[in-house]
């Protein structure tokens, strides 16, 4: 019996130890890792929230320029159409002047110039207070080096400017591309219409919006002959 008893009180002996081997309280260098460790992941978190929303806002409510994807067209449908170019916003400066470069290929697609779209310009003057752009655009030279340059150009300043208070919430097109498909024109083509340049310019430049400082986004078309 004095035996049994021993060994039991041997291995209690041994789940002591083990317990409190097991129950060993972390050192205070381990207890600082662990918490400067939640501590960095807390604010690698929080900073990726900000950064995410950040660019969201950004993206969505930067103001941008797109050339229209049309339906796909016939290579034997050889009468003009049209493109519109839209403006989904402008920043709250007046922009007295505006300029657009956009390359296409002139082998397939013939430019024949431009019509008015519905994005108005400030005029004191008029009963409504605003008028539609004379947008300025050379449309040999377009089809000779296969990019259309479009200018708008504000003498005064000001007076006659893109502002973003003459914006509707969507639909606002500054103006349409007209086209026609030459003879070279073949089933299954695609041809692109690609942003070079675009640029609304304030008098002050801080305030401009251009497609090379980002801080202007543009959105590339292209023309798609069905099969």
């Amino acid at each position: 019996m004095e035996k049994n008893t021993l060994s039991v009180k041997e291995e209690n002996v041994k789940e002591d130890k083990s317990s409190s081997k097991q129950k060993k309280p972390l050192s205070k260098k381990k207890k600082i890792a662990i918490t400067i460790s939640v501590v960095s992941l807390a604010v690698i978190a929080v900073v990726l929230i900000f950064f995410l929303r950040g660019c969201s806002s950004f993206f969505a409510d930067a103001p941008s320029v797109t050339i229209e994807t049309p339906d796909k067209k016939s290579a034997s449908d050889h009468e003009q159409f049209s493109l519109e170019l839209q403006l989904s916003s402008l920043g709250d400066a007046l922009y007295p002047a505006a300029s657009f470069s956009i390359s296409f290929d002139s082998s397939k697609l013939e430019f024949l110039g431009i019509e008015e779209g519905n994005v108005m310009i400030t005029d004191a003057q008029s009963v409504s207070g605003y008028q539609l752009p004379e947008w300025n655009v050379n449309v040999d030279y377009s089809n000779e080096v296969g990019q259309i340059n479009l200018m708008y150009l504000d003498m005064t300043g000001g007076k006659y400017a893109f502002t973003n208070n003459a914006l509707d919430r969507d639909g606002n097109v500054l103006l349409h591309l007209l086209f026609r498909l030459r003879g070279s024109a073949r089933s299954g083509d695609i041809y692109e219409l690609s942003f070079d340049d675009a640029i609304f310019a304030a008098a002050d430049e801080a305030n401009s919006l251009a497609s090379s400082k980002d801080t202007l986004k543009t959105n590339n078309g292209r023309i798609v002959i069905g099969e």
